[in-house]
């Protein structure tokens, strides 16, 4: 399964560019299994939570989504919209879904709700400080 092109849905009136190049790129790199480089949208100190996993530092989040590829051949993210928390925010809540392939063969499919903050630099540039990720492994009751 070749992974989507990230492009999704928001209201670009109030969504940074940079925060929405920057999601559309941390989906492209994780997807293509491009770990270091999904590791460089990240603050040295980012905090990631999903379920009890609760992951601080780039370099462990970097060790965590390498284990998590361990036990898949692809996945793929869609993510559907993004809702920013107004203008010139720097914090978004997202919706999509996840298709993956296992090891051997078997797929598997859940939709998701993350929020994610941004660390905002001088230059314009932005960085995941907080990520949030909240899981439904029930893709159908949606």
């Amino acid at each position: 399964m070749a992974p989507s092109p990230k492009t999704f849905d928001s209201d670009d009136s109030v969504l940074d560019p940079a925060i929405k190049e920057h999601i559309a790129s941390l989906y492209y790199a994780v997807d293509n299994k491009e770990l270091e480089r999904w590791g460089s949208h990240f603050t040295e100190d980012a905090e990631l939570k999903k379920g009890a996993t609760n992951v601080k530092g780039r370099e462990n989040l970097i060790e965590l989504v390498t284990k998590s590829w361990a036990v898949v051949q692809s996945r793929d993210h869609t993510v559907y919209k993004v809702f920013p928390f107004g203008a010139n925010s720097d914090e978004v809540m997202m919706h999509g879904r996840s298709h993956n392939v296992s090891l051997d063969g078997v797929k598997s499919t859940f939709t998701w709700a993350a929020r994610m903050h941004f660390r905002k630099g001088e230059d314009g540039s932005v960085l995941i400080d907080k990520y949030t990720i909240i899981v439904d492994p029930h893709p159908s009751t949606l």
